[in-house]
């Protein structure tokens, strides 16, 4: 049966994060690592930081300062349509 468990790489060592899997030995046993996302640190900040100056920019503007009410708001904008095949 093939369990999943995620971990991080760091050089060639496997870091488990949360349910690491249960070895009653220490001896070495097979893996395979599927490489979910490429993403640097740097980058990262990068992004973020730039994302929190537009939100800024954004906040400072007042565009959403005429919603009173954000749920009916969203509601609204949604319209929400009944789902087939059920009572309304």
């Amino acid at each position: 049966m093939v369990q999943t468990y995620k971990a991080l790489l760091r050089g060639n060592s496997l870091e488990w994060i949360g349910e690491a899997p249960e070895r009653s030995e220490d001896y070495p046993i097979t893996v395979e690592v599927t490489v979910l996302e490429e993403s640097h640190p740097a980058e990262a900040r990068s992004r973020g930081d730039e994302m929190a100056a537009i939100l800024e920019k954004l906040a400072e503007s007042g565009a959403a300062s005429d919603i009173t009410d954000p749920v009916a708001w969203q509601r609204d904008l949604r319209q929400d349509r009944p789902l087939p095949g059920r009572a309304e």
